[in-house]
Order: structure tokens, then sequence, then C-alpha cells
């Protein structure tokens, strides 16, 4: 049987990580299976929250307790925790997420279906309890962004989950050092490879988007696009990429489908839009200010 480890960094997380946690211990129908959980400094009760939650598991768990920095340090240091347990696959996921029912054991099945296959985006249903406007526009859209079929499109912007290690290690892995939008760089690098990733439609997994305006949306991706040129510069043909799946720019945004949700819910989609011009803005913006300052830092070649 697949050795699984499920893994997730957290941050000051404690009112959303137990029913992540308690989604990932539920998984115990596959017999080989192992959280790994890479807290990032959290100064609320997080650790303390995941410790008891522990000593209910029947499913083993690794806490590791580091200093706070990026989400990405924290991502690799629990990947590299899943290596050195000789994980076969593992689960990439964050804190705000609940797991389906047989999650795990439906991906195996499907991967030992599908040998072809090294990874599975698993499709995401986005759910909020808050009632404002922008919070059912982030659901709305994040909803939308999900609203494709088994095969993963052209300039999707999914990152695949569930991956086999083997397949996951063949594409570099995660850079700590990239701060936005790193998480689908090893999806994208595998499929520009050759390899095989699908969805798997199967299953799913809930995202719980909480409560937002759109002032909190954008003074989230402001700081992403403030260190965007990180991950571009980082990753070959990196600004390419980031421009094919720019908002307006994604295919699945105009498949049937989806336009059938545009028209039932007109207010949703004329918000956004407006979200995606905001952001739009904002990110090219980002993009003008990180290339002015490179222009400025380069040395001037001097005749002696």
């Amino acid at each position: 049987m697949s050795k699984v480890v499920i893994l997730f960094s957290t941050y000051n997380n404690e009112q959303t990580v137990v029913a992540c946690l308690q989604s990932c211990m539920s998984q115990e129908n596959h017999q080989s299976l192992h959280i790994v959980i890479a807290d990032d400094g959290s100064s609320d009760n997080t650790v303390q929250v995941i410790r008891e939650l522990a000593e209910e598991s029947i499913v083993p768990m690794t806490v590791l307790e580091l200093p706070h920095g990026e989400r990405g340090i924290a991502r690799v240091t629990a990947i590299a925790e899943a290596q050195r347990l000789h994980a076969d696959c593992i689960l990439v996921i964050d804190s705000d997420m609940i797991l389906a029912k047989d999650l795990v054991s439906q991906c195996v099945s499907f991967l030992d279906d599908h040998p072809q296959v090294g990874a599975l985006v698993v499709p995401e249903e986005a759910y909020s309890t808050a009632t404002n406007f922008f919070s059912k526009v982030k659901v709305f859209e994040r909803n939308v962004i999900n609203n494709a079929g088994e095969t993963l499109g052209k300039r999707s912007i999914e990152a695949a989950r569930f991956w086999r290690m083997n397949a996951y290690e063949s594409t570099g892995g995660f850079n700590a050092d990239q701060i936005a939008f790193e998480e689908i760089q090893p999806t994208l690098r595998y499929v520009e490879e050759g390899g095989d990733i699908r969805r798997a439609v199967c299953t799913r997994i809930y995202h719980d988007e909480k409560q937002v305006y759109l002032s909190d949306i954008l003074r989230k991706k402001a700081y992403y696009f403030s260190v965007m040129d990180q991950t571009i510069s980082s990753e070959e043909g990196g600004f390419r990429k980031a421009l094919e799946r720019w908002y307006f720019f994604r295919p699945v945004l105009y498949s049937r489908a989806n336009r059938l949700q545009y028209l039932r819910h007109p207010l949703l989609t004329a918000g956004m839009c407006w979200m995606y011009i905001c952001l739009s803005v904002l990110g090219v913006t980002a993009l003008l200010k990180s290339s002015s300052h490179s222009i400025q830092s380069t040395p001037l070649n001097e005749n002696k």
C-alpha cells in the first residue's frame, strides 16, 4: 500500500486548523498515512490546538515548530520530513481546507489505475459563512476557476496537490525563495516537460474563503505582486507563463458552463470583473516598478 503524507503549514490559524486537521485524521481508511504540520512561528494557540488533536488521533502526526518566515520555507521543510518518512505520495494543502471523505484513498486508487499520471489537481469547492458582497464574489470566482473537466487545460492556474513523490521531485519542487505564485510552479514545470497531470473529479477539497472585503483582497495581492519578480526571474519563461495565465486570459473563464453561471449571477459576475480590473492595475504597476528598479540598479558599462 502506498504511504501517503498529508502536509500543510500553519501560522496563527487556531480558528481554521481544527476542521482541517480533523478532515485529515478522518482519512484513516487509508492505513499507511502520516500527517506533517509545519508551524511557521505562530504566536496564538495554533500549536497547542494541534497537539491536543494529535493526542486523539490514530493517524501518526509530526508537528514541526519553526521560526516565523515565509510560507514556502515551512512547506519545503514539511516536504523534507515527508521524504525522510519515505512517502510514496504527498498531499499538499492549506490549513483552511477541508478534505472530502475518502479523498486520500480515492486519489491513490486513481493513480494506481493510471500509472502514467504523476499528480492530481484536486478540485476546490469554495465556501464562506460571511454574507458581505465581496465574500460572495470571492467564493463565486474561485468556483468559476475550478469549474473544469478532468484534463488539466492549457494556461490552468490550478496547482497539483496530490503527487507521486518521484514526480514531485523530478520538478525540482517548491522554491522556498519564491513568495508569490510559487504554489503552481512545480505543476507548470512538470506539464512543460511532458508530464501528465489530471484533475481528480472523483473527489474535492472544501476551501474556506472566510470573510473578505475588496480592500483585503487588494492588500494581500499587492504584497504578492511586489515580490512576483522573484518568481518570474527564477523560472524559465517566467514572464510568459505569468502573462498567459493573467486574469482575463484564463480559458476556463469562457467555458460554456461558466458563461451560464454569469447569466445566472450577473451581480457576482460584475463584482468579479471589477476585482480583476483592480488586480490587473495593481499587478501591472508592480511589474513596472520592478522593471524600473532593475534598470536603475544595473551598473553602466564604462569605457576606460
